[in-house]
């Protein structure tokens, strides 16, 4: 394998990771305050810290593979539409 080669297959994982965690920045931004209104019901996660916040935080320091499976795993967990 040259190096070139190597060097791209290195970089891609921590390139999606980015590309995630910036969709989940997004998400806790704009798209969650808009699906608040929307509903019309104030939604909110009974875990702290939420679960896209949880995410973020898993993804970025574990990395995109285990970080995505421990994100689901809490998602699976989580009851999406408890309300306060």
């Amino acid at each position: 394998m040259s190096r070139t080669a190597n060097h791209i297959e290195t970089k891609r994982p921590a390139i999606m990771t980015n590309i995630l965690i910036s969709i989940l920045g997004g998400y806790q931004k704009v798209l969650s305050p808009l699906l608040h209104q929307i509903l019309g019901v104030k939604t909110a996660c009974r875990m702290q810290p939420s679960c896209s916040e949880y995410a973020r935080e898993t993804i970025g320091e574990y990395g995109f593979g285990k970080g995505v499976v421990l994100s689901l795993r809490r998602l699976l967990n989580c009851q999406p539409f408890f309300t306060i």
